[in-house]
Formats: structure tokens, C-alpha cells, sequence
């Protein structure tokens, strides 16, 4: 079955060659009608197929290959589609581009016939093909017309894989909460109908979103990949092992605990190394460059990362190869190659634009910033960062729009279903009333009853959706770290103080500012110091803040100050406060040396600004603070 999507964990790919074939034997085992003599001879080689499926991906093929011409002369159409889909998925695996042709003869056929089950086989197919080749967003499409003809089949088993494809390809952009309704669903009916494979894939699927860092449930996600871990090794399955031990890693190098990963990372590469199984090799080699990046080892990260690039664009697989080139980027980076790490990006950035992946476009924008800054380029990282924005807050804006949207399918569910259960007493009612008026008192009696327990049964949803909405608002409106207002919640504040201030005639400024080396901080002493360094800074902002002002967290290490009734000068002595005490803070997990500063950009209101106007001018007196040696203010 071909499952959910490789993003920076090599399992969604190794886990869908097996499947793909698993599910296209059920397929296949399910003809339209009994199979003859030919018809067990496709069976057999299929089943062969199968069992050679992860030792032998090239035989598998050449079987599939066979019962596929063995079909095409039994004159059984039913019989000839199944096979092709195995041939389909099998030859994916090997070679996408032979796999599209494929796909669509049998969607042609499968179309002429008005079999529903075949044609999302063969739009899974053609997804899986599709992305192989570099084209998550084409692929997307694919997965989403395989559920709905999945659903016109209702056939249990093919809805479970289609809605496991379409959850995979919505975690990959960044559309975690339809995600993990998708692939909720797919292991509630592989549980039902007692598909234990497709019941291990989902469940990694499922950690794999968990362990996204826009999700960040770490700990869920390694219980269930600890969980898949012993499974996959009491069943001996060793490439399943280093799957789980790769994502092991992932999930714990996101919270920070890199000796841990590397130990799991390595683990997992002699297992693919002798397996020979070069495309996962290569995955494991730019993680472990990644997490020596971030340990500060950027000469050691380098040569891993180069042997995974060169893998990457040997084999034609443009989305390893930009994903790789941001890791590369970061590298190059820390070694001071500015120039050539702003090329990888650029690269990854092309890539990333045309698939309309907001997700990945995020990091290669902050990358983006950090090099220009670092090269003195200061427009350019200002318009990196502001792109960095941009894509975090669609990013965001998507995870509340789907929020918004299951609330009010799981209401418009409920409101219906009370809606037909009143009508079914309704009708009771009207009959019996018919045939006798003392029935039709008692009935009444009860309606009223109901009734009344419906309108209570609403009037407690209703209740419960509004205590979950504002939950939900205080949520999207705080910055789960720092506790403070988050970007939108203090944007907000800023929009209607200065419409206020403009409206009245009053002055207003604001104060951006941004943690200086800030990435150093997170590769010397890890996430949790900078998130404890983060936490520090906003305690003592917060503290020396006038009672009329706000502070909000923009993202990552930067900070907006709104000061209603306020001028520059006064503004420019709050952020000197500001500056004086975050460099006076202690930071027990800080070396002394690695003293934690802050640079600051102050700017006035003009009777004509707009909100985006008085921010850019603030974060460019930012990083001009930046770049004339930092810890230190600058006025627009």
C-alpha cells in the first residue's frame, strides 16, 4: 500500500513497498468472479511476489510481471486489473517514471469498467509515482480522488490505505490535524477488518505527525515507535527495525537529547548499510550532518552530507536533493561559506515555491535570514525574515481553519442526528395517535419529555462548543513557551492601538527586539537551554514594562513592544531599560562568557502609518542594531 509521505524520516518510504504489494494481493485475491486454472497461477506468482517483497524488490517485479501476462491471457478483466496494480506498485518502487503508464492504462480500463475499487488502486499508484518523481502537490490531487472512489467502492480495505496516503501527503504539507483524522480513521478500519500491517504503518504514520516540531508531542511519538520497535524485531524484520530506530532518533534529536539520537542514528545505518539498501543509507547520512551541525560540528557534518547529496542527485529525486541542500546550507553556514550556503537555498527555495510547500518554505526563509545577516546583508535578511513570517502564519492559519472546520462538522453531525431522532418520535407519535387517543396522551407525555431532553442535550453542545471555542482562542492567542501574547494577539493590539492613537491624535511607538547569536546558544547548549534562555528574557521584560504597554513573542527569538501614548525618546529609554536588564540577568545553564544580549530597533508612529509600515521600519533599526555590533538601540 503506498502509505504516508518521506519527509525527514526514511519509514515513509520503506514501509510502502511491502504494503503496496500486501494490498494489491488483497486486491488481487478478490476477483469478480471464481478463478479458473489461469486465475490460481496469478495467485501463486502474486503470492510469491509478496513473500520476496522486501528481500527482493527486483524479482518481486519480474513475478508481478509474469502474472501479469499470465492475466492478460485468461480473458478475466477483474483478474488482469488486480494484477496490473501489483505490476503498477511494484515497478514504483523501482522506477516512477515506468510506473505512470502503467497506472494509466488501468485506470482506463478500470474506468471502463466502473469498478471503483480498481480505480483507486491505481490512483494510489499513480500518487505514489508522482511523488517519487518530485511532485508532492500533483500527488495530493491523486490521493484525494482515491478516498472518494474509495468511498464509492466501500471496501473497507482500500478506504483504509486511500485515507492513509491522503493522511500522509497532508502531514507532509503541513496539514497535521486532517492528518491525523485521516489516519486515525485508516487504523480504525485496519483494526476492523484485522490488517496487522496496514495496523503498523498507520500507527507509524500516526507518530510520525506526532514528532513533526510544528506538532512537537515527542514523547508520544517515540512510545509509539518503541511500540513498532519491538514488533518489527521479534517479527525479524530489519528493515522495518531501522525505520523505527531512525525515527527514534528524529523524535528524540527534536527534543533535544542529540547524543541519544546519534546513537540511534548510527544504529539504524549499519542496519541499512547491510541491508544495502542505499536510498535509506543516504537519509541517515544527512541526518547524522544535520545533528552535527547543531552540535557545533560543521567540519565533522560536512562529508556525511555531501555523500547523501551525491546519492540524492544520482537517483533523480529533487525532493531529497532540496531538502539535503538546506542541511548542506547550515553546514556551510557555520563554516562561514556564506555564499555558497545562500546557493543551496536558493535552490531549495525553487523547489519548495513550485510545490506550494509552506512548511519547508519556512525553513529555508530563516535559514535565509540567518546567512544574509551574517554576510551584512541586511535588506535581504529583513525580506527573508519577513517571508519567514509569512509562511509560518499560513501555516498557522491552516491548523485553525481545520479546527474551526471539525468543530463544525462534529456540531453540524450532532445537530442533525437530533434533528431525525425527533422526526422518528414525531412519526410515532401520528401513528398512534390513529389508533388510540389515550395512547396519543401518553405519547405526548413522552415527546415532551424528549423534547425537553433534546433541547438541554443542545443547549449543553452549544455550551460545550463555546467553552471550547474560547479555549481554543486563548490558545491561538498565547505563545505556548513564554506564555505571553503570541504574534497574532500582540499584531492585533498593535492594529487597534494605532488606529486609536491615529484616530485621537496621539503618539504611540514600538520596540523590536532580538536575541543576539541566538543559534549559537541552541548548538552549544541544546533547545531546552534556549528555550529556558527565551523564557528568562521574557520574564525580565516583562518586569520592567510601563503598565499601559505590551509585549508580545513574533517567533523564534524575536519580540514586539507596543507603547500606546509613548514617544520615540521615551520609547528609546524603556528599551535601554530593557537592554540593561536582559544583559544583567543570570542564565544558570549560559556559560559566563556566552553573556545573552538583545539588539533593539525603536520606531514612532507617523500619522500616516499602517501596522506593516511601522514594523519594518522597527525591524530595520533591528538589524541595524545587528549589524553595528549589537546589544545595543537604534532609533528609525
Amino acid at each position: 500500500m503506498p502509505a504516508a509521505f518521506p519527509d525527514h524520516r526514511p519509514s515513509r518510504v520503506r514501509w510502502w513497498i511491502p504494503l503496496v504489494l500486501g494490498l494489491a494481493w488483497a486486491a488481487d485475491a478478490q476477483p469478480a468472479k471464481p478463478p479458473g486454472p489461469r486465475g490460481a497461477d496469478v495467485g501463486a506468482l502474486l503470492a510469491e511476489a509478496k513473500a520476496l517483497e522486501n528481500k527482493d524488490p527486483a524479482r518481486a517485479l519480474a513475478l508481478a510481471q509474469r502474472a501479469t501476462a499470465v492475466a492478460s491471457d485468461s480473458g478475466d478483466p477483474a483478474l488482469l486489473r488486480a494484477a496490473r496494480n501489483v505490476l503498477c506498485n511494484a515497478t514504483a518502487a523501482i522506477d516512477a517514471d515506468a510506473a505512470l503508464p502503467i497506472a494509466e492504462a488501468g485506470l482506463r480500463a478500470s474506468r471502463k469498467a466502473d469498478d471503483a475499487r480498481s480505480i483507486a488502486d491505481f490512483l494510489n499508484c499513480r500518487g505514489y509515482a508522482l511523488y517519487l518523481l518530485g511532485k508532492p502537490g500533483e500527488a495530493a490531487i491523486e490521493f484525494e480522488n482515491a478516498v472518494a472512489s474509495a468511498e464509492k467502492a466501500g471496501d473497507k480495505g482500500v478506504l483504509a490505505e486511500a485515507l492513509a496516503l491522503r493522511g500522509g501527503s497532508r502531514d507532509y504539507h503541513g496539514r497535521y490535524d486532517a492528518a491525523i483524522a485521516d489516519l486515525n480513521r485508516a487504523y480504525a478500519l485496519n483494526v476492523e477488518i484485522g490488517d496487522k500491517s496496514g495496523k503498523r504503518y498507520t500507527l507509524n504514520a500516526i507518530a510520525n505527525v506526532y514528532s513533526d516540531e510544528n506538532v512537537g508531542e515527542y514523547d508520544k511519538a517515540i512510545g509509539y515507535y518503541r511500540q513498532l520497535l519491538k514488533e518489527n524485531e521479534a517479527a525479524g524484520l530489519n528493515s522495518e527495525v531501522a525505520t523505527s530506530l531512525f525515527n527514534i532518533a528524529s523524535a528524540r534529536e527534536m527534543k533535544g537529547e542529540f547524543d541519544g539520537a546519534l546513537q540511534d542514528y548510527r544504529r539504524a545505518l549499519e542496519i541499512d548499510t547491510a541491508l544495502g539498501d542505499r536510498a535509506s543509507v543516504a537519509e541517515g547520512e544527512r541526518s547524522i550532518g544535520a545533528l552535527l551541525v547543531k552540535q557545533g560540528k560543521a567540519s565533522e557534518a560536512l562529508p556525511w552530507i555531501e555523500r547523501a547529496l551525491e546519492h540524492f542527485i544520482a537517483s533523480g529525486d529533487i525532493e531529497s536533493t532540496a531538502r539535503t541542500r538546506i542541511t548542506r546550507a547550515k553546514a556551510l553556514h557555520a563554516l562561514g561559506r556564506l555564499h555558497e550556503a545562500v546557493t543551496d537555498l536558493e535552490f531549495a527555495e525553487r523547489h519548495f515555491r513550485a510545490q506550494n510547500n509552506p512548511r519547508y518554505l519556512a525553513k529555508v526563509h530563516e535559514a535565509m535570514a540567518e546567512a544574509r545577516a551574517a554576510g551584512g546583508e541586511w535588506r535581504k535578511a529583513y525580506a527573508a525574515s519577513v517571508a519567514y513570517r509569512q509562511a509560518q502564519s499560513l501555516l498557522e492559519k491552516r491548523a485553525r481553519e481545520e479546527q474551526t472546520s471539525r468543530l463544525r462538522v462534529q456540531f453540524d453531525s450532532a445537530k442533525k442526528e437530533q434533528e431525525n431522532r425527533a422526526l422518528l418520535i414525531e412519526n410515532a407519535h401520528r401513528g398512534e395517535a390513529l389508533r388510540n387517543a389515550e395512547r396519543v396522551r401518553s405519547l405526548q407525555r413522552l415527546f415532551i419529555i424528549l423534547g425537553a431532553a433534546f433541547f438541554t442535550l443542545l443547549a449543553a453542545m452549544a455550551l460545550q462548543l463555546v467553552n471550547k471555542s474560547r479555549r481554543l482562542r486563548r490558545l491561538a492567542m498565547t505563545d505556548e513557551l513564554t506564555g505571553m501574547p503570541n504574534r497574532r494577539k500582540i499584531m492585533d493590539f498593535l492594529d487597534r492601538e494605532l488606529t486609536a492613537a491615529q484616530y485621537r491624535g496621539e503618539r504611540l511607538s514600538v520596540i523590536a527586539f532580538d536575541v543576539d547569536h541566538f543559534k549559537r546558544i541552541n548548538d552549544l547548549y541544546g533547545h531546552h537551554v534556549g528555550d529556558r534562555v527565551l523564557c528568562a528574557i521574557a520574564d525580565a521584560v516583562s518586569r520592567e514594562l510601563p503598565d499601559t504597554a505590551r509585549v508580545g513573542r513574533m517567533g523564534g527569538e524575536e519580540f514586539l513592544i507596543v507603547l500606546p501614548g509613548t514617544v520615540a525618546a521615551r520609547a528609546r529609554e524603556v528599551a535601554e531599560a530593557l537592554r540593561s536588564a536582559v544583559r544583567s540577568a543570570k542564565h544558570d545553564s549560559v556559560a559566563d562568557a556566552q553573556r545573552v544580549t538583545v539588539s533593539l530597533g525603536v520606531a514612532e508612529a507617523a500619522h500616516d502609518d499602517d501596522v506593516e509600515m511601522l514594523l519594518r521600519r522597527a525591524d530595520g533599526a533591528m538589524y541595524r542594531a545587528k549589524g553595528e555590533g549589537r546589544d545595543r538601540i537604534v532609533s528609525a
